[in-house]
């Protein structure tokens, strides 16, 4: 038997970067597409949001669409933490995100968190919850100049990826700093979040208009019915409202996929939803 050795995904980098906003070290986790040069022509840059867990799923995802040619090459950088167990656990990733991409403060579900700790409160690491805007900040002001002094990646081709909380996150930046990415992922996201507070932001950002925002690509599996969730209802809302809207230059598309559930969906959102992004031509 020969002897193992550990197994790594080509052409990938990882950085830890300190963002001054949040004091965090987080992980950051870049994959290049074939045929990348530092000289070549700028490429667009995909976010993913809860890189520790979905980084190498929309990675390969990427790269074999664009093996058959059905996405355009891109940059894929995969935004997590450090959960190496040394600073903190490799437990404290929900923990972590939940501080992270919630855009507001939800005493409910704090509460229904410590009633499933037997009623011990929730970790102390989501107090408080409502770190959405400061993420926001850090990705666009601190992470993105660091990538593009490594990368050269397409300053107008921005595109954010998230799936539940995430896909939240996605759609919050999508309300409150519009044009910042040019492109949204949202699977699954978290619309019930503090009272499906996000609804609320629809009204402000139809008068700001997109911005350079040019899509928005939503997406729920179809077993996500459970109540209080309601995800997949909530999404087909939140589309159906940003569609109304009919601001110009701005394409919403959604997809529900059938007998998926919050988990198993995951691998065909990421990929529907970057093949929608990042069609040729």
């Amino acid at each position: 038997m020969t002897s193992a050795e550990p197994a790594t995904l080509a052409s990938t980098h990882r950085h830890r970067l300190r963002s001054a906003a949040i004091g965090e070290i987080f992980q950051i986790d870049v994959a290049l597409p074939p045929g990348w040069s530092p000289g070549g022509p700028p490429l667009p840059v995909v976010y993913v949001m809860d890189g520790n867990a979905v980084f190498g799923i929309a990675a390969q995802a990427l790269r074999q669409l664009q093996s058959a040619r059905e996405a355009r090459p891109a940059i894929v950088v995969g935004v997590g933490y450090c959960l190496d167990g040394v600073a903190r656990p490799a437990n404290a990733h929900g923990s972590l995100r939940t501080r992270d991409l919630t855009p507001s403060h939800d005493q409910g579900y704090l509460d229904n968190i410590a009633a499933g700790r037997g009623g011990r409160p929730a970790p102390v690491e989501i107090e408080p919850t409502g770190g959405a805007a400061r993420f926001r900040d850090f990705l666009i002001d601190e992470l993105r100049p660091f990538l593009a002094g490594l990368y050269a990646g397409d300053p107008d081709e921005q595109i954010l990826v998230g799936s539940s909380l995430g896909g939240l996150f996605s759609l919050f930046v999508l309300m409150t700093r519009p044009g910042a990415f040019q492109r949204h992922v949202a699977g699954s996201p978290s619309l019930w979040w503090d009272n499906c507070r996000l609804f609320s932001h629809l009204e402000d950002f139809a008068r700001a208009g997109p911005g350079a925002t040019r899509e928005v690509f939503l997406s729920a599996g179809g077993l996500e019915t459970q109540a209080p969730w309601l995800i997949a209802d909530n999404m087909r809302r939140f589309t159906a409202a940003l569609q109304t809207l009919d601001l110009p230059g701005l394409k919403v598309t959604s997809h529900v996929f059938a007998d998926e559930t919050h988990a198993s969906v995951i691998p065909a959102a990421l990929s529907r939803g970057l093949r929608t992004v990042l069609a040729p031509g």
